[in-house]
């Protein structure tokens, strides 16, 4: 888990010097570095969205693609999760069909929603080194950038030691995963009656 939380970490370099590419090498790592781009694509358009020197039309226009970012964001949450159980389960191709017991307890947070959180922290920490090393800021801010970076590393690290158990318990059989789609509504005409009018 260290090791992936590395190159996620060097995958956020990547995307800002614009020298990206996937390198997931199953089903499972790919969807969770698409899930890294689209929060990494979130991040530039909620900066840009803040911005009081640009027209509201602009501002609306990077609202709608932050709702469609988002949902596209939400929908890699499920598809991770869908794809681990599909792992876990297996199929009668590769291997026998294995039944998740559904008497076992459960987390409230399913993984794809702990690797949701683990790649903002990594875009976190990332801007975090940057402001620590502008030229242009004076000893507080770096100060008070350094403590935020301080706390969303140890954040990383205690979210990616909950990753790992619950991934050891999933897989072992100690605890069950259960894939629920987040039913955005915001974005559907047929559930949103704003959309309606």
């Amino acid at each position: 888990m260290e090791k992936w939380l590395k190159s996620i970490n060097t995958l956020v370099e990547d995307l800002y010097n614009k020298d990206f590419k996937n390198t997931g090498s199953t089903p499972i790592e790919k969807t969770i570095i698409d899930l890294l781009v689209a929060n990494f694509t979130l991040w530039g358009y909620e900066d840009e969205v803040r911005r009081k020197d640009v027209p509201d039309s602009c501002i609306a226009d990077l609202k709608r693609k932050i709702d469609k970012e988002n949902q596209k964001r939400n929908d890699l949450i499920d598809a991770i999760d869908n794809l681990i159980v599909k792992d876990i389960v297996g199929d009668d191709r590769d291997r026998p069909l294995r039944v998740i017991d559904q008497t076992l307890p459960m987390n409230s947070e399913n993984p794809g929603s702990l690797y949701d959180r683990l790649t903002i922290l990594a875009l976190r920490a990332y801007n975090l080194k940057k402001e620590i090393n502008r030229k242009d800021i004076d000893i507080a801010h770096i100060e008070k950038c350094s403590k935020m970076l301080e706390q969303v590393q140890e954040k990383s690290e205690d979210l990616l030691k909950c990753l790992k158990e619950l991934m050891d318990d999933i897989y072992s059989g100690r605890k069950k995963i259960k894939s629920y789609k987040q039913h955005k509504m915001y974005n559907d005409p047929a559930l949103n009656p704003a959309l309606r009018k």
